[in-house]
């Protein structure tokens, strides 16, 4: 994986195996898409939340779609609750990210945030329970969508919370 500097950003590169993706750190790009999927790094005492993903031996980052007339923040909260029954008591923008994945391109925001409570998961038919983990978990059935996305986000959230 490369890091590039563009216009002051740090941007990473991140081979998926239906395409790749770009990780703008820092600051925005000058120019983005309309944001179409939120991902969410929720902490405690340094280690991020992970949800485990539809009754599978698979361990995901919370995060997903934006329903119409949503905003990214509202979804944070929304799939939060959903995915991991925790709400935050700040957070901030940890990245965008533009997507190059399936013949299509788009657009999401990552959020890095410090959980105030930690819940139960609102959607059983999407999540079974979650979870912190102090390293990025290993899945061990079958690698996870997105896996090197998750682990590129992870190991900037842990970047950023060291600093």
């Amino acid at each position: 994986m490369k890091n590039h500097s563009v216009n002051s950003n740090i941007v990473q590169r991140i081979k998926e195996p239906d395409g790749y993706m770009l990780l703008y750190f820092d600051n925005p790009p000058e120019k983005t898409g309309e944001l179409v999927f939120v991902n969410c790094l929720a902490y405690q005492h340094k280690q991020i939340l992970f949800c485990k993903w539809r009754n599978e031996d698979l361990w995901v980052l919370p995060g997903g779609r934006i329903e119409p007339n949503e905003t990214a923040e509202e979804t944070l909260h929304r799939e939060l609750m959903e995915e991991t029954g925790a709400t935050l008591k700040n957070f901030e923008v940890l990245c965008y990210i533009h997507c190059f994945m399936y013949d299509l391109e788009y657009w999401g925001i990552a959020y890095l945030g410090e959980i105030e409570n930690l819940g139960i998961p609102t959607d059983l038919n999407e999540v079974s329970t979650a979870k912190l983990f102090s390293d990025y978990p290993e899945n061990q059935s079958k690698p996870e969508p997105f896996r090197n996305q998750g682990k590129a986000l992870y190991d900037g959230a842990l970047q950023r919370l060291n600093n």
